[in-house]
């Protein structure tokens, strides 16, 4: 969470109902990649204790991460807990989020909303401005010709093709060069008398 904004767990909210609350590696400790997560079960469970059975019986047959990644749950979990060295002002992730959100600003034809809490933001496009209509035409182009990964807004349900995602966890130097590649780009897309 940035910006001193404060996060209340759903859990926490209600005991009267099951809540499950899943996490991992990757949200809490920037670990991508190790697949390795897990899920806490709270509130009322007997009224779902037919559900939490086949929920364990399906966790016993389809779901195991790697060996490492189980010893990566244990390290975490018992090792240091606060983020907030790195979510203040000065801190790692708040550099890379505030030049992300700087950089994706400054480029014409884009916008976005500062995250107050992820690893990523969502920046809008102005289609009419660009000579692309969809957000996957643009993540192919820019991955085909800048080498530059993004994941495009309808890859999440977003109803409208003209957002994608920047995952804003590479160095400040990273992001740089790619917001800054991702610039060129659509400077060489816009439309004529625009």
């Amino acid at each position: 969470m940035y910006d001193g904004v404060k996060h209340t767990p759903i859990a926490a909210l209600s005991d009267d109902v099951v809540c499950i609350t899943m996490s991992g590696l990757t949200k809490n400790y920037r670990a991508a990649g190790f697949r390795a997560g897990w899920l806490v079960v709270s509130g009322n469970t007997r009224e779902a204790e037919s559900f939490l059975d086949g929920l364990t019986l399906l966790v016993n047959m389809r779901v195991c991460s790697n060996i490492i990644a189980q010893h990566g749950i244990k390290t975490a979990l018992e090792g240091y807990q606060c983020i907030d060295d790195l979510v203040a002002p000065g801190g790692r992730l708040r550099q890379q989020r505030d030049l992300a959100v700087k950089m994706v600003r400054e480029i014409p034809g884009l916008s976005c909303v500062a995250p107050q809490g992820a690893f990523y933001l969502f920046a809008k496009m102005d289609t009419n401005r660009f000579d692309f209509q969809y957000d996957t035409h643009f993540v192919m182009n820019l991955l085909t010709e800048e080498k530059v990964l993004v994941v495009q807004g309808t890859g999440f349900n977003h109803a409208t093709p003209d957002h994608f995602r920047i995952v804003f966890l590479p160095t400040v130097e990273e992001l740089a060069q790619g917001i800054g590649r991702i610039g060129a780009f659509l400077e060489r897309r816009t439309l004529v008398g625009v």
